[in-house]
């Protein structure tokens, strides 16, 4: 896969890994958003997977949700690895799918 299409998956995987945090601790995103100092338009477009975050930012959100990066990383990586090796169909599909949908909202 090309790596812009690497890095949109990437996005979308943080971005779920993210919201399932959020989930899982019962943590709301105005909440996450006061905690992390990100403000709440950049957290939700980090989790819809808009933009790339950067380390900094990312680091303030998983340390919000009282993570440690390493576990984080651990876990998007498996993801990624899931989404890349095991079921590259899928991948590819997903990631078609973010370039449609983020065409047909330009």
């Amino acid at each position: 896969m090309e790596r812009y299409n690497e890095r949109i998956l990437l996005a979308n995987v943080i971005g779920e890994c993210i919201k399932s945090l959020e989930l899982d601790k019962g943590i709301n995103q105005q909440e996450l958003a006061q905690r992390s100092g990100i403000p709440l338009r950049s957290l939700r477009r980090i989790e819809r997977g808009e933009v790339s975050v950067n380390v900094y930012s990312l680091r303030q959100v998983v340390l919000a949700l009282g993570e440690e990066m390493t576990e984080f990383w651990r876990i998007v990586e498996k993801n990624m690895e899931v989404m890349g090796e095991e079921f590259p169909k899928v991948r590819k599909r997903l990631a078609d799918k973010v370039l449609r949908d983020r065409d047909n909202k330009k």
